[in-house]
């Protein structure tokens, strides 16, 4: 595991000490590996979401009634919004 420095405000620090005091995280390193994993995941869905977004306005509507379709259409749109 590699070690990085960041620079916070400190109002931001004080309120990630506060997360931490309060149980939240155990660690700063434990705060922060859970906020970049957030983001992570986060921009994956918003970027799944635009792309059906931009399916859907060019009426490219899809009807999914099975689990098979949903898997189908979240691997396209996946693939999609990797481009």
């Amino acid at each position: 595991m590699q070690t990085i420095n960041i620079s916070l405000p400190e109002k931001l620090k004080i309120q990630a000490d506060s997360l931490i005091k309060e149980g939240y995280f155990a660690s700063f390193s434990d705060l922060a590996r859970t906020a970049l994993r957030n983001i992570i995941e986060n921009e994956t869905y918003d970027t799944m979401a635009k792309v059906a977004l931009d399916e859907y306005r060019k009426g490219k509507s899809t009807v999914l009634r099975t689990h098979e379709n949903i898997d189908e259409y979240v691997d396209n749109v996946v693939t999609k919004s990797k481009k």
